[in-house]
């Protein structure tokens, strides 16, 4: 077994294995290491992300309030830190760009019809399939007007599993840009020893995702909130070209799908 690098800074102190929550614990000392005997980690930093989201919610009477005049908008929800110049950027948390901090997933802070178009990279996959998502998908709905156009990103489970049941790494390779001869990932900088750990990452990554769609998943969610001309799309194609504001580094592992109201 390896032993860990006592000088190894981040979250990686096993340099071949993936990332290593339990790294933090190896280099916490004193009260806090104490907690995270008690309490897995994992567990305490959805609790502290819990308790940031209750107190945006608390104050997200003030955000509707701004938006209730909203008119003809485009919306970019989960934009992290790729906020567009004269797009409303809705994230939960603090980035370059964000024009709007909100918990996206049972609400929307718009007024009725007062969107023209709807754009998501992978944040959906970020939400539970059973108790946010119908919230969002139809909350979605409600804010935008008719004809309206609703663009979802998310990483591509079929693509995935497809690539995994292939021979060898070259198509995850081609989804991951896998660096050779360890296979090591620049999203995250781990080197996997097999490819089910690669698919474990993507379709987990720490908790954080959960769920995993393929087009046919995803179509028919959006059919099922009523929307209409739902299809499956492309990198830099939409039935609203003012959507195309996909990332090109996240194409090869993306799924698109589009939906009008």
């Amino acid at each position: 077994m390896n032993q860990p690098d006592p000088n190894a800074n981040g979250m990686r102190l096993y340099p071949d294995v993936p990332p290593f929550l339990g790294a933090r614990y190896l280099r916490s000392s004193g009260i806090q290491k104490l907690l995270l005997r008690l309490l897995p980690l994992r567990i305490a930093l959805v609790l502290r992300t819990e308790l940031q989201l209750a107190t945006l919610r608390v104050l997200s009477w003030r955000v509707t309030i701004r938006y209730q005049s909203l008119r003809n908008a485009l919306v970019n929800i989960g934009c992290g830190g790729r906020g567009r110049p004269g797009w409303i950027n809705v994230d939960a948390f603090d980035a370059p760009g964000v024009t709007c901090r909100f918990d996206c997933r049972k609400r929307l802070p718009f007024p009725d019809g007062s969107c023209r178009g709807i754009f998501s990279e992978h944040f959906v996959e970020h939400l539970d399939y059973t108790e946010d998502i119908p919230f969002f998908i139809a909350e979605c709905r409600r804010v935008l007007k008719d004809g309206g156009v609703l663009r979802i990103v998310v990483p591509d489970g079929e693509r995935y599993l497809r690539a995994y049941c292939a021979d060898g790494w070259t198509e995850l390779r081609q989804l991951r840009s896998l660096s050779p001869p360890d296979y090591r990932d620049p999203n995250n900088g781990a080197a996997y020893h097999t490819k089910m750990e690669l698919i474990n990452e993507v379709f987990r990554q720490a908790d954080q995702h959960r769920f995993a769609y393929d087009a046919e998943t995803l179509c028919v969610l959006l059919e099922r909130h009523r929307f209409q001309r739902v299809e499956r799309s492309a990198f830099g194609r939409s039935i609203m070209p003012e959507l195309c504001i996909d990332s090109p580094e996240r194409a090869d592992e993306s799924l698109y799908v589009e939906a009008m109201k």
